[in-house]
């Protein structure tokens, strides 16, 4: 009898110039721990993806293209957020004066020489929001992944096709001040949208 276990394609991102320290690349060593490779018996593969705009298609093309997913989640760090976002949008446009990981920045400031100007979310935003609020930590819609990595890699995930959505976790807090979520609340936010997201694929 074929296999029938779906597969979820779960990522983060390296460090990059202004976060020496990426909380979504710890998410990838310590959600396995949490979760491990089977949620509802779907399938969960993580992955680290490099901060660079080569990244695009050496690395995030040939995952889908080799794992052949049945839904992406992507996790990134916005320094700028004090909540965790579920980005329900990605604008045809590449940020020229934000240089990536490696020093780089895009040949072009569109995403695709095409006429499309955004491309909508296609895992359910409103759901996923509602699982992260149940781990403690603040959670929102957004419909602004900026214009750099995040944004290129869910515009690249739903171009293919495959039902993928992105989040955008916060920079962790620099002091007792600071209200911005720590870590074991940011990874709790993981855990339980990972499984509403493995729950509905069932």
């Amino acid at each position: 009898m074929a296999n029938s276990r779906k597969t979820i394609l779960v990522t983060g991102f390296s460090p990059f110039p202004g976060a020496p320290i990426n909380p979504t690349e710890r998410l990838m060593r310590r959600l396995p721990k949490r979760l491990g490779t089977h949620q509802f018996n779907v399938e969960m593969i993580f992955h680290v993806l490099p901060t660079t705009w080569a990244g695009r298609q050496e690395i995030s093309e040939k995952l889908r293209n080799e794992i052949r997913p049945d839904a992406i989640v992507h996790f990134g760090v916005d320094g700028t957020r004090r909540t965790i976002n579920i980005e329900t949008r990605a604008v045809n446009r590449a940020i020229r004066v934000r240089p990536d990981a490696i020093g780089a920045s895009p040949d072009r400031p569109e995403l695709a020489p095409v006429q499309e100007r955004s491309r909508s979310a296609t895992l359910p935003a409103r759901a996923l929001r509602d699982a992260a609020l149940t781990g403690g930590a603040p959670a929102r819609l957004s419909t602004d992944a900026g214009t750099y990595l995040c944004n290129a890699t869910l515009w690249d995930s739903v171009g293919s096709g495959i039902p993928s959505i992105f989040v955008h976790v916060p920079a962790l807090p620099k002091g007792p001040r600071d209200t911005r979520p720590g870590y074991p609340a940011i990874e709790e936010a993981a855990v339980r949208l990972l499984q509403e997201t493995a729950r509905r694929m069932r």
